[in-house]
């Protein structure tokens, strides 16, 4: 009634405590802890661009995973209104920081840089071909990083083609597909998922817009101790070889 939430107990807490105390009782209670931690699938708000880099990571990880594929900003907005996550990998900053300033999460984690990219159905991308009027398919700006980022690379590039605003970029990017655009600014790692031709896409230079920090965060009320252990196995060694093979910096 009053927002106060009863938060489960953190599993690295209570490991340090048992090494501290030497109770093999408390030991008993972590491991508890942790194997009902894991019966339960771990539920992740993950942004549209991630998904197949998702998907991969998701088949090493040793517990199962549920993933919300969305727009940042929806499942930001979904978090807002109540919907039962435990962590979210937005493909931004500014929505986990916000999570964490009205109190609903905490333990922000940059885990990749994403790269923009133009994918188009004919022709040779570039500024030359975007100043050239054709239609455009981006995510929706209001909702989506990567929509932002296109929007700036219009504005720098002084282009104005015809623009289909999509849900998210896996809709921009269909868009594309289905020729409903001539072209889509998507994410780099959609576009090498899908064995893009190097001659149907394009990569704008970084100086072109703004930095895409895709960052993590851990919500609370949910299972905080086993969206913890998953975000530190996405930021480890393995789970970022992954990223960057996908098409992240």
């Amino acid at each position: 009634m009053f927002g106060w939430r009863r938060k489960r107990p953190d599993a690295a807490l209570l490991r340090r405590h048992c090494r501290g105390s030497g109770s093999t009782a408390l030991a008993a209670l972590a491991l508890l802890f942790a194997t009902a931690s894991a019966a339960q699938p771990l539920r992740v708000a993950v942004a549209a661009n991630f998904q197949a880099a998702f998907a991969r990571i998701a088949s090493d990880y040793d517990a199962p995973l549920r993933p919300t594929y969305g727009s940042s900003g929806l499942l930001y907005a979904q978090i807002v209104q109540g919907r039962p996550f435990d962590a979210f990998l937005s493909a931004d900053r500014e929505r986990p920081q916000k999570l964490a300033a009205e109190g609903r999460a905490f333990g922000l984690v940059t885990y990749a840089t994403g790269r923009l990219a133009l994918v188009v159905n004919e022709d040779v991308p570039g500024m030359a071909w975007l100043s050239d009027h054709r239609r455009v398919a981006i995510a929706d700006p209001k909702t989506a990083p990567y929509g932002r980022a296109a929007l700036q690379v219009l504005a720098k590039a002084n282009a104005e083609p015809q623009r289909i605003t999509a849900l998210n970029v896996a809709q921009a990017f269909h868009f594309a597909a289905s020729g409903a655009a001539d072209g889509a600014f998507a994410s780099l790692a959609q576009v090498l998922a899908q064995d893009t031709p190097t001659h149907r896409y394009w990569i704008p230079a970084e100086s072109l817009h703004d930095p895409i920090e895709q960052t993590a965060v851990i919500v609370y009320g949910g299972n905080e101790a086993a969206a913890q252990m998953f975000l530190d196995y996405l930021t480890g060694d393995a789970a970022q070889a992954q990223i960057r093979a996908a098409g992240y910096l």
